[in-house]
């Protein structure tokens, strides 16, 4: 639209408006609120705060893609939608680390999604929409406990929530397939751990499905201080449930890439040149 010399620009692409109705569909429940394209300095004070004048400068100029807040307009958490440039080009790689570093040095919860986070997950309409209940459901954990209703010494654990572990239906649908004969394995192998260029969390994991027929997947999760769920855990679980999906296309006679045992192999050994090796690991091959 343009009024006289000037255009107006729309605020939101189409991936980020999807993101927008996906949170304030969670968000909306529990009295918060959803904010668009606010500048970081407008949601952290940045005066006085020992940051990096790299950092300062940034904090001035950049916004986060969504705020989420609570009813008295507190910052909880910021989510991010990172495009396919956040990986290749070099100044968005920058700026992400400039704002993780800030993130990270004011406690503020920070969330980077793709579009892989609009797929549907168990009971829920979307990846995203389960991680944001999540942080929501931890709250209401932690009033319970001061209230008295929770003991103190217990501990929050998310896939105790009932309902709320959405791949649990798809780790049985492949024990039930290994009985039948139909993989080599119960259980889907996978190793996690921290990039060591990045403040990212990967995991790769495989399921074997005769000799020398694996099915691959790897996803990779950066969610700085998101403590209901933590980014390896986010990792593990998108992954599984992407094993999941090419398992039962596999099934159904439908297309997917099979992977030799050399390429699992080298794939095992690159992840682990690229990362460190989380504490729990399932062994993927010899």
């Amino acid at each position: 639209m343009e009024i006289g010399n000037y255009r107006l620009k729309r605020i939101l692409n189409e991936p980020e408006e999807v993101t927008n109705k996906i949170l304030n569909d969670v968000t909306s429940k529990y009295e918060a609120s959803v904010h668009t394209k606010i500048r970081v300095a407008d949601v952290l004070e940045i005066r006085n705060s020992g940051l990096h004048d790299n950092e300062y400068k940034y904090a001035l100029m950049a916004h986060f893609d969504f705020l989420v807040t609570d009813k008295a307009h507190i910052p909880k958490f910021a989510v991010e939608f990172d495009g396919s440039q956040h990986k290749t080009d070099a100044s968005a790689i920058r700026r992400d680390e400039l704002k993780n570093s800030i993130c990270c040095k004011f406690d503020l919860p920070l969330l980077r999604i793709t579009s892989a986070y609009f797929e549907k997950i168990g009971r829920f309409p979307t990846i995203l929409s389960w991680i944001t209940e999540l942080y929501f459901l931890q709250e209401l954990f932690y009033y319970a406990q001061d209230k008295g209703q929770i003991p103190q010494d217990e501990p929050w654990m998310w896939f105790s929530v009932v309902g709320y572990d959405p791949v649990v239906r798809y780790r049985v649908f492949i024990e039930k397939a290994y009985e039948k004969g139909l993989c080599c394995d119960p259980l889907i192998g996978f190793m996690s751990g921290r990039s060591k260029d990045s403040k990212s969390y990967a995991t790769l994991s495989i399921l074997k499905l005769q000799d020398d027929k694996y099915i691959l997947d790897s996803v990779e999760c950066l969610a700085i201080n998101y403590f209901a769920i933590p980014a390896r855990e986010i990792a593990t679980e998108i992954s599984a449930y992407n094993i999941y999906k090419k398992f039962k296309k596999y099934l159904e006679r439908n297309k997917i890439h099979i992977s030799t045992h050399d390429e699992i192999s080298k794939k095992q050994r690159d992840f682990i040149k690229q990362h460190k090796l989380c504490a729990y690991n399932i062994q993927l091959i010899e």
